[in-house]
C-alpha cells in the first residue's frame, strides 16, 4: 500500500499524529517528559500528514505566527509571508531518505498553497544540513542562517537548534532521482 500525503482534519489520524510524534520526541531527542499530545498551535495551524491507509507514518505542523518575530526582521522578511515547519515527525518503521524527500516536497506544495512564500525551521544543524539537500534536490532554496539557542524552551531546553529559511516563492521544480 502506498504512502499518501494530506492536510488532515480527521480526529483519528491526527491522535495517531500527535502519539507518534510523543514517542519519536521522546527516543530519539531524549526528551522523557515530552507532552505529543494537540496543542494550541496544532488547532491553529494546519498538519500535514503521510498516511498508510487508516494509518498515520509521518507528519508536521504548518503554523503561522512565527515565535522567531524579531529575527524576522534581521532577515527582512514579512510575518504574513513565513510559516513555521514544526513537530516534523516519520516513524522509523517506514522512515528512508526518499519517503522524507517526498515529505518534504508535499511541505512545499502545501505551504504554497496556503499562500506562504518562506518556511522558517528551528532545528538541530545536522538535521538542517539534510533539509538543505531535500530541497535543493527539490530546487527550492534553503539557507541555514544561525544558531539560536535562545529559541529552545520547555522540553527543548539543551536542544541544539538552527534557523533556516526555506524559499517557497522560488522555485526551479526539478526532480532528482534518489
Amino acid at each position: 500500500m502506498s504512502i499518501r500525503f494530506e492536510l488532515c482534519s480527521d480526529s483519528n489520524l491526527l491522535a495517531q499524529y500527535y502519539e507518534l510524534r510523543e514517542q519519536c520526541f521522546r527516543r530519539e531527542l531524549g526528551l522523557p517528559d515530552f507532552d505529543g499530545g494537540e496543542d494550541e498551535r496544532d488547532r491553529t495551524g494546519h498538519i500535514l500528514i503521510a498516511r498508510r491507509g487508516d494509518r498515520c507514518v509521518g507528519g508536521a505542523r504548518i503554523a503561522s505566527g512565527a515565535p522567531v518575530s524579531e529575527q524576522l526582521n534581521e532577515l527582512d522578511l514579512v510575518e504574513d509571508a513565513c510559516c513555521m515547519w514544526e513537530r516534523f515527525v516519520i516513524d522509523p518503521e517506514v522512515r528512508t531518505v526518499q519517503l522524507v524527500r517526498d515529505f518534504c516536497a508535499k511541505l512545499i506544495d502545501a505551504s504554497r498553497g496556503l499562500d506562504y512564500e518562506f518556511a522558517l525551521v528551528l532545528s538541530s544543524l545536522c538535521n538542517a544540513r539534510f533539509y538543505r539537500q531535500c530541497h535543493s534536490a527539490l530546487g527550492v532554496g534553503f539557507k541555514i542562517h544561525r544558531s539560536t539557542p535562545d529559541m529552545a524552551r520547555g522540553a527543548f531546553e539543551g536542544l541544539e537548534h538552527y534557523l533556516s529559511v526555506a524559499h517557497l516563492a522560488t522555485s526551479n521544480r526539478l526532480r532528482i532521482a534518489a
